[in-house]
């Protein structure tokens, strides 16, 4: 399996978790914006006191415009998805720090489907469908990742079929 998804079996249960790749930490986050800041808040300092005052409210905008973006994307980075596949049964839970959204599927009837775009620019999506409803996985996860986890789904939920 890719490094993005995690799979491990239990009790009869299969569970995968998906998360989308963090290249940097929260506290690496702090460290980055706190590092600008400084140097940003040390140059319009300068600026101010050589007169150009009009320069310091702008470093301050600037700053918080880059503090929300950085928290935004960060928190995105904590999403999570747990698949777990056991008896008839399949269950999607997804939020950040606890399930904000859970769906349980009929195994039975459960189909992967791995809906690509006709144009080649945009991810292909991939869902799980049963009985008319359908729950979109793995938006985060690379094409390949993405490929990968659908052919695994699959296998997994293929009727009678059991791994140890």
């Amino acid at each position: 399996m890719v490094n993005n998804v995690e799979r491990s079996l239990e009790n009869n249960q299969c569970r995968y978790v998906l998360r989308p790749n963090r290249s940097l930490s929260w506290r690496g986050t702090v460290i980055f914006f706190l590092s600008l800041f400084v140097i940003s808040g040390l140059t319009a300092i300068g600026l101010t006191l050589l007169g150009f005052w009009l320069v310091l409210p702008f470093a301050g905008l600037e700053m918080l415009a880059l503090w929300a973006g950085l928290y935004v994307v960060c928190r995105r980075t904590y999403q999570c998805e747990v698949i777990y596949i056991s008896g008839n049964t399949v269950r999607i839970e997804k939020g950040s720090r606890v399930p904000e959204q859970v769906f349980t599927l009929g195994r039975v009837w459960a189909k992967v489907v791995l809906k690509r775009c006709p144009r080649a620019w945009y991810p292909s999506q991939l869902f799980i469908r049963s009985h008319g409803q359908a729950v979109e996985i793995g938006r985060f996860l690379e094409e390949e990742q993405r490929q990968s986890l659908a052919s695994e789904l699959t296998r997994q939920l293929r009727p009678g079929f059991q791994e140890t």
